[in-house]
């Protein structure tokens, strides 16, 4: 009996632990785009969709990046929404954000003042108050399923090395484990326990 449930737990737990999808966002290596001294739309990226506001934009010889060449911008008026391309629920695990417009390192007067948050199904999961300046700031991940990050650091934001977690929950899986537990009860009835 042992041996039979073996067969079926390992690759039950190997379906699951790879469910889980992790993705660095640096903006260098945009489909189609992050081209030296251009910018543009956001097509999907690392497996997430962008709302119209966001676009991908060469930083490297104006405002700087927080590591490499590019960065997302929000130039338009409006909170920028991240969702997973995969309709999946996802963590929020980091991001650095700076005002766009100032000089790269400076802390000045122009203080950008706004909400990072994390929504689940239209419900708010964590949120956090943000003002942003010409430093790149960290903010660090939060607890919570979420799938739809809002990025509402109000107008004129740079954001660079996101860091987020598609944590999926196949049907293949669900079906699979399903299957087991009915295999694990018929195995039982043939064996009188």
């Amino acid at each position: 009996m042992k041996n039979f449930l073996h067969l079926f737990v390992a690759p039950l737990l190997i379906i699951v632990s790879q469910t889980c999808s992790a993705a660095l966002l640096t903006f260098d290596d945009v489909p189609g785009g992050s081209i030296k001294g251009k910018y543009g739309d956001m097509p999907t990226y690392q497996g997430f969709n962008f709302s119209p506001t966001l676009d991908w934009l060469d930083v490297e010889n104006s405002y700087g990046a927080n590591s490499g060449s590019f960065a997302l911008i929000n130039n338009e008026s409006g909170a920028g929404m991240i969702v997973d391309a995969g309709t999946s629920d996802f963590t929020f695990d980091g991001l650095y954000a700076k005002h766009w417009g100032t000089a790269p390192d400076t802390d000045g007067p122009d203080t950008l003042f706004g909400t990072l948050s994390g929504y689940n199904d239209g419900n708010l999961v964590w949120s956090l108050a943000t003002s942003l300046n010409g430093s790149y700031k960290y903010y660090a991940a939060q607890a919570g399923l979420i799938d739809q990050l809002r990025l509402g650091f109000g107008n004129l934001f740079l954001v660079d090395d996101l860091e987020l977690n598609a944590v999926p929950v196949p049907a293949a899986a669900w079906l699979f484990g399903s299957g087991l537990i009915a295999l694990f009860g018929i195995a039982r009835r043939r064996s009188g326990t």
